[in-house]
Formats: C-alpha cells, sequence, structure tokens
C-alpha cells in the first residue's frame, strides 16, 4: 500500500511494526535510509535496518504515537512526535521523534531519516 502522506506512512508501519510484519515496515524507508535508534547510534540502509527491526519487532513490543506534527516542503515532509514504546513485562517508555520523510515519483512517502529519540541525540558523546 502506498503511504498517501507522512502521518500515513507512520500509520502504516507502526501497524507493521506492531503486527511484527519487518517486510512491510522496511518498504515505508528508502533503500538508504538511516535510523538513528539511540543517540550515537546509525544504522543505514534496507540491510541494516532489517537487521535493527528484526532485533527489536518481538511479540507484546509495540510503538503507538501520542501526538504528531507535520511540516511539509517541496515534497519533503519534517514529522515530529511524541511516541511510546511498550514491551511486555517491562514499562512504557515515551520519546520524542524526529523523521523526515520525502515524497517518491509515484506520489507514496518514505522515511529518509528517522531519529527515533529525537532531541536524545544532543546527549551522545
Amino acid at each position: 500500500m502506498i503511504a498517501k502522506s507522512p502521518e500515513h506512512a507512520i500509520e502504516l508501519l507502526d501497524a507493521a511494526f506492531n503486527a511484527g510484519d519487518l517486510d512491510t515496515v522496511l518498504r515505508y524507508y528508502e533503500p538508504d535510509a538511516v535510523v538513528i535508534p539511540e543517540p550515537g547510534t546509525e544504522v543505514r540502509g534496507t540491510e541494516e535496518l532489517a537487521i535493527l527491526y528484526g532485533s527489536f519487532m518481538k511479540p507484546g513490543t509495540t510503538a503507538t504515537q501520542i501526538k504528531t506534527h507535520v511540516v511539509e516542503a517541496d515534497g519533503i515532509a519534517l514529522f515530529t512526535s511524541s511516541w511510546r514504546l511498550s514491551v511486555e513485562g517491562q514499562s512504557p517508555q515515551e520519546f520524542i521523534a524526529t523523521t523526515v520523510f520525502r515524497q517518491q515519483p509515484d506520489g507514496g512517502w518514505k522515511a529518509l531519516i528517522d531519529n527515533a529519540r529525537g532531541p536524545l541525540v544532543l546527549d551522545a558523546d
């Protein structure tokens, strides 16, 4: 399914993540996308993303958007959100994320840069 907007892309990503559907999660990232799962760590490209997501997409792990905001200009969008990561048997954690999306030639939207921990990257040494 084509993501009709950055918000739709996040909705589809979260649904796939929560269902444990790795192939669908990867479909909403550009092939050379960069993901910052935690401060000081960068994962690049589909192969590394598959390893990253495969390592923590487990039954009982869910991502939920709490509040989101999108600014779009000329086919590029900055998506900012507060979100919750819930892992079965652990207390939920809340984060602020920033994600850059780019509109694709087919009109869909895919993530190019995904900073899951937002401003926490400023604390990385």
